[in-house]
């Protein structure tokens, strides 16, 4: 899964705030959810394009956000988790906050 997830990411994070990317971040949740040890490794993007959105006005979708990233950050546990962030620009950490992470 790793092989693909990145460059989904990226594209991602290209995207615009719209349905488009609404519907495309809930194939990206299925498939982590129904996965995600097969997508630990590209983490790293994920936290990146999750970041990338202004504001998501579904309310469902962002729970699933919610649930990805705590379900990571449950998964790695506070070092695992903390080696992550420190990966990332403080500006994607902050961003992130929104999901409670």
């Amino acid at each position: 899964m790793d092989h693909f997830m990145q460059a989904w990411c990226n594209a991602l994070c290209m995207i615009r705030d719209d349905f488009e990317k609404e519907d495309a971040f809930h194939g990206l949740c299925a498939m982590v959810a129904a996965n995600p040890s097969g997508a630990v490794g590209s983490l790293a993007y994920i936290c990146q394009a999750c970041a990338s959105w202004n504001e998501i006005k579904s309310e469902g979708l962002h729970n699933e956000v919610c649930q990805i990233l705590n379900g990571y950050k449950q998964m790695l546990g506070n070092g695992g988790w903390e080696q992550c962030m420190s990966a990332l620009e403080p500006a994607v950490v902050q961003r992130l906050a929104r999901y409670g992470v």
